[in-house]
């Protein structure tokens, strides 16, 4: 009678703390740069990106070297590296790009005031 009710205790310590770590988890992303990773990081909303990257890399790319086919590389580079792989972290900086905006014009402001 006295195994069983420690192994009680044992389940409910377990239960408790797996609790504790998935309202901890849960509490993580309440704010919206985390709900926003949330739902960046699932596999759809990236191989989607990477798709409209490598569409925009490829016109780009053409509309660039258009009449210099000398410069024929750029085509399949931007194709499959620059355009998605960049347009991906422009999505995974988007919501600093307010910080990095107010950083670099202080910085700039204060650098001007003292010149």
């Amino acid at each position: 009678m006295n195994e069983i009710t420690q192994q009680e205790y044992i389940v409910e310590d377990i239960a408790e703390t797996e609790s504790l770590k998935k309202e901890k988890f849960v509490s993580t992303k309440k704010t919206l740069t985390g709900k926003y990773y949330e739902y960046l990081l699932r596999k759809d909303p990236i191989i989607t990106l990477l798709i409209i990257g490598a569409i925009l890399g490829g016109v780009f790319s053409i509309s660039v070297i258009y009449g210099r086919w000398d410069l024929w590389l750029w085509i399949p580079l931007s194709i499959f590296f620059i355009g998605p792989f960049g347009l991906v972290f422009i999505a995974l900086i988007l919501p600093f790009i307010p910080w990095i905006l107010y950083f670099a014009l202080r910085i700039f402001f204060e650098i001007l005031a003292n010149a």
